[in-house]
């Protein structure tokens, strides 16, 4: 009789080893597998990084494009109120000049307009 209970003790001790190897690599199985979906999906840790440096980069653009938004509104206010930047524009991009003004135009020494001279 005691080869028999301890036959039926070692088989529940088999079940039980055999049990707990389950549980635990299903526990291994599914930790990985959540591990993979929360750092890989397509929702995961590494697209939320990804899309935060994105954020970060828009924000800059958005940032820069305001500071020269501000810039040209102050140019336009200028232009608008400022006789003198009227002016300085349009002799700077006009060529344009006052009446009575004298305008000396110096031209860059180049070989196309004779210098410096080939000696022959």
């Amino acid at each position: 009789m005691r080869a028999r209970s301890n036959q039926r003790h070692e088989t529940l001790q088999a079940r039980r080893k055999r049990r707990w190897r389950f549980y635990v690599i299903s526990g291994v199985l599914l930790m990985g597998y959540f591990s993979y979906s929360f750092f890989f999906d397509t929702m995961g840790f590494m697209k939320y990084l990804d899309m935060k440096r994105t954020q970060s980069q828009i924000a800059d653009e958005i940032k820069a494009i305001e500071e020269e938004n501000a810039g040209l509104r102050k140019d336009i206010e200028a232009v608008r109120h400022d006789g003198a930047t009227v002016e300085g524009l349009a002799r700077d991009r006009l060529g344009m000049v006052r009446e009575g003004e004298t305008v000396f135009l110096f031209v860059p020494a180049t070989r196309e307009n004779g210098y410096p001279k080939e000696r022959p």
